[in-house]
């Protein structure tokens, strides 16, 4: 019940930023990220990344935005995030800013490379320069109080060797 209140809440909370962020002009901090970065520390790799191509999926249906491409994004930023879980140590201050780091910079590559793959010329130059900072400000700022959130709806965290091998 409660992963079930947990989507129900991220659609709510991500759908209310991104009006917000419209109306100032920024680019919305990135909840969908943080459930895929989530995701990461709590399963195996292979269900970790599944998952997180799921949530991905979901915000484009969603977002009506280009189908798989947020899905590959989410994806690639839990992927670069579980390579944090091996080698970071848990609990501390600095591996939830590299968890996020790791997530922000992971979903940004997987969008370059399918923008260069498939020739979309969805990013720019200057959409990497006024996007990015925002996301990932956005998205730091917001995943102290999100992580609160992550817990109850799915709980605690594994530790950074438990369920990895």
């Amino acid at each position: 019940m409660r992963p079930t209140l947990y989507l129900l809440a991220l659609i709510a909370v991500q759908s209310l930023l991104s009006r917000l962020a419209e109306a100032v002009g920024v680019a919305a901090p990135d909840l969908f990220l943080l459930t895929g970065a989530a995701l990461a520390w709590r399963l195996a790799p292979l269900p970790a990344l599944l998952a997180a191509y799921g949530v991905g999926l979901l915000q484009d249906v969603l977002g009506a935005g280009t189908l798989g491409f947020h899905a590959a994004g989410v994806a690639g930023g839990a992927l670069l995030v579980m390579f944090v879980r091996r080698y970071v140590g848990d609990g501390s201050i600095f591996q939830g800013l590299l968890s996020v780091v790791a997530a922000v910079v992971g979903e940004w590559l997987a969008f370059l490379v399918l923008n260069y793959v498939l020739r979309m010329g969805l990013i720019t130059q200057a959409s990497l320069m006024q996007t990015v900072p925002a996301v990932f400000l956005g998205t730091l700022i917001v995943s102290g109080v999100w992580e609160r959130l992550i817990v109850w709806g799915l709980g605690e965290r594994s530790g950074s060797e438990e369920t990895f091998s």
